[in-house]
């Protein structure tokens, strides 16, 4: 009996106790708490053609095959490099590999680009190349742009048709390395 009256007794403390805390809470009319957060670095760009959606597929148009330079000038009815980057970045730029038509191919000796840190024509290769050495961080809430201009020459006796490649662009961190990847 005496064991039982003891667990009711120490069941009714426990209630007590537990009831009576917010009763003995401190009640103000204003509080105060810290906020803590940690901002990682982010890389982050995109590439439009003629003022498109990101990754927007470019098209060069018809070109005859005469052995002249076409050239497609960078900004917004052109390439354009955007970046987002909360860092000091550098950017990279290939090419899958020749443009191909079928059994047929433009080398990629034949098609360049300038812009960012490559102040003359550069032709693609499908190794990486900087392309923008130590590009400033986005302002925030913000974006940078760089034109990016393009030529291609389509050597005479070209067969006609539709050719194609894929152009790569990669951002690392300042000082990074070159990427790897896509």
């Amino acid at each position: 009996m005496l064991n039982k009256n003891f667990i009711l007794l120490t069941i009714l403390i426990f209630l007590l106790v537990s009831c009576a805390s917010p009763a003995f809470a401190v009640q103000s009319t204003s509080s105060t708490q810290p906020v803590q957060v940690t901002i990682n670095d982010a890389v982050a760009i995109s590439a439009t053609w003629n003022s498109g959606a990101n990754n927007s597929a470019i098209n060069l148009g018809s070109v005859l095959p005469d052995g002249s330079q076409n050239t497609y000038t960078g900004g917004t009815s052109g390439e354009q490099l955007f970046t987002y980057s909360s860092v000091m970045i550098d950017v990279y730029t290939k090419a899958s590999g020749p443009l191909t038509g079928g059994s047929n191919s433009i080398a990629l000796t034949n098609f360049r680009y300038m812009g960012g840190s490559v102040t003359t024509a550069r032709a693609f290769t499908t190794n990486y190349y900087k392309i923008y050495d130590n590009w400033q961080k986005a302002p925030q809430g913000g974006s940078r742009v760089a034109p990016i201009t393009l030529y291609l020459n389509v050597p005479l006796g070209t067969n006609p048709g539709s050719y194609q490649t894929t152009i790569y662009f990669s951002a690392v961190k300042h000082n990074a390395g070159t990427p790897t990847t896509p």
